[in-house]
């Protein structure tokens, strides 16, 4: 039996007819992307290019109107030719990528996270690929468990590479790793 505000009554079974299908994803993608050219030397010549990459996902699971998970993405790339030779000497790529979560739909973060990835790279003998880099990997996170607003058990957590090519072939022969790990006590 089926209720003038569209509900089943107590005790009646719904069959797959009485169920309205679920919006398992409503969701949206927002891309833009911006370039800046740089002249550091004042020659005329653009010494470095930095692009900006954003995306935005909203993805609403219950179809409530409310975004339950929210993440962005920004990539930053920026080459510079310091000696002017026309041939870049240091590439950094910065992405960070942040995911916050509210899935009881309450208009406040059950969790976030916040990932960025910042790699430098030097070429210093001149031939195009890169002779050292340097890769930082942090991640830093946070929930609610008690649901009142106020992110708590933060937690970051990072990992540093040293990439070195010592024969100069453009390949990186080895990688030191150095392990970062950093506790925010609750306050």
């Amino acid at each position: 039996m089926t209720l003038d505000d569209g509900t089943t009554g107590p005790g009646e079974d719904l069959s797959d007819t009485d169920l309205a299908p679920r919006h398992h994803d409503e969701s949206i993608v927002l891309t833009e992307t911006e370039t800046h050219e740089i002249d550091i030397d004042g020659d005329g010549e653009p010494d470095g290019i930095r692009t900006a990459y954003t995306q935005v996902r909203e993805i609403d699971i219950d179809g409530d109107g409310v975004a339950d998970i929210v993440e962005t993405t920004r990539i930053e790339e920026i080459t510079l030719d310091i000696d002017g030779d026309g041939v870049p000497d240091v590439f950094t790529t910065v992405e960070t990528t942040e995911t916050v979560m509210d899935l009881d739909g309450d208009g406040r973060a059950d969790s976030v996270e916040i990932t960025e990835v910042r790699t430098v790279a030097h070429d210093i003998s001149g031939d195009g690929s890169p002779d050292v880099s340097r890769t930082d990997i942090i991640t830093a996170s946070g929930i609610d468990p008690d649901d009142d607003g106020e992110l708590k058990d933060m937690r970051v957590d990072g990992v540093r590479l040293f990439g070195i090519d010592s024969d100069g072939d453009g390949n990186i022969d080895f990688v030191v790793s150095e392990d970062l790990d950093v506790e925010i006590a609750d306050e």
